[in-house]
């Protein structure tokens, strides 16, 4: 006796072997069983009503037979199709939870995050905003690269730099987050047994801030005319902190941060007519920064507390920070 002929459609027709390779499919079906329609299928899913549809008919044919029976304004699974819904219950489980797990990583901020900072800013600005950070973000590691010299971002030598200058190199991301001036300081103490000086012509040697090895032009920091003799530097170093150390010991006359310097007991200003420099200070990093909910947080913490220190016009007796010169 021949066979008897199919009551599936061809279209429905079972292929040879399964073929759920594409996950879509059943995420498809999934939704049209819970909402009961193909546009609300796609309204959650985000896609389009015949993309469900489609998605539907691939699993039907994969299956062999239909999922669904077509009721007024609603599709209700058949046996075949509760029995799937059922079988596939714990793999949509375990997809949420996979979602949700790699949402949570994307989010998480935990790892390291190298920073890049001068001397000085490294020790008396960046260091505190850092401890704060790590207090907040337990899982979060820093590391503080201190140099005087730019590290390169593109190397990725640091993931995010403080920089006193803006960076030419277009796949780096820059904000100027403030502009300060480099001054000319000296202690109380100093002031107290020399005066406070009307003009370059301090006593002797009193000029602390020199510089070593490095050749630093004092001319663009210069507001009038140059002093009537050359500058004598008593003690010269490029450690911008023993330099710091020396003005703060009252030793003599140095260059300071301004932001620095002010936070620093007993330093004074001086001369801020004829000597000084405005900075601009730029918080860059490489364009991976979105990528990563680590650098985005520490950026984010940087940025805040530099405004926040950098807010204002810099003046005489306080100011904000930077200078390539001096920190």
């Amino acid at each position: 006796m021949p066979a008897r002929p199919s009551a599936i459609a061809p279209e429905l027709a079972p292929k040879a072997g399964p073929s759920l390779a594409d996950w879509n499919l059943l995420r498809s079906f999934i939704a049209v069983v819970e909402t009961g329609t193909l546009t609300e299928a796609a309204r959650r899913l985000g896609t389009t009503q015949p993309s469900v549809g489609r998605h539907v008919r691939e699993l039907e044919g994969a299956v062999g037979e239909a999922l669904f029976v077509r009721l007024p304004g609603k599709l209700k699974p058949t046996q075949r199709g509760t029995d799937l819904y059922a079988a596939v219950q714990p793999m949509k489980g375990a997809v949420l939870g996979a979602e949700q797990l790699f949402a949570g990583a994307q989010e998480r901020v935990v790892g390291t995050v190298r920073v890049a900072a001068s001397e000085v800013y490294a020790y008396h600005v960046i260091t505190p905003i850092v401890a704060a950070m790590l207090a907040e973000q337990p899982e979060l590691e820093v590391e503080l690269s201190v140099s005087n010299q730019a590290d390169n971002l593109l190397r990725r030598d640091a993931d995010i730099a403080v920089r006193f200058f803006r960076p030419q190199q277009d796949d780096l991301i820059a904000v100027h987050v403030g502009t300060t001036e480099l001054g000319l300081y000296a202690h109380e103490s100093f002031l107290a047994r020399h005066g406070e000086p009307q003009d370059f012509d301090v006593p002797d040697g009193a000029f602390v801030a020199g510089f070593d090895r490095e050749t630093v032009p004092l001319a663009p920091l210069l507001k009038g005319a140059a002093p009537a003799r050359p500058v004598r530097f008593r003690l010269r170093t490029d450690a911008m902190l023993a330099r710091y150390a020396a003005v703060e010991s009252g030793l003599g006359v140095g260059t300071c941060l301004a932001d620095v310097a002010a936070q620093r007991p007993g330093l004074r200003r001086i001369l801020a007519d004829r000597f000084g420099q405005p900075q601009e200070v730029w918080l860059c990093a490489h364009a991976e920064l979105r990528r990563s909910a680590s650098m985005r947080f520490v950026w984010t913490r940087l940025e805040q507390a530099l405004r926040a220190r950098l807010a204002g016009p810099p003046t005489a007796g306080e100011s904000a920070a930077g200078g390539s010169s001096g920190g």
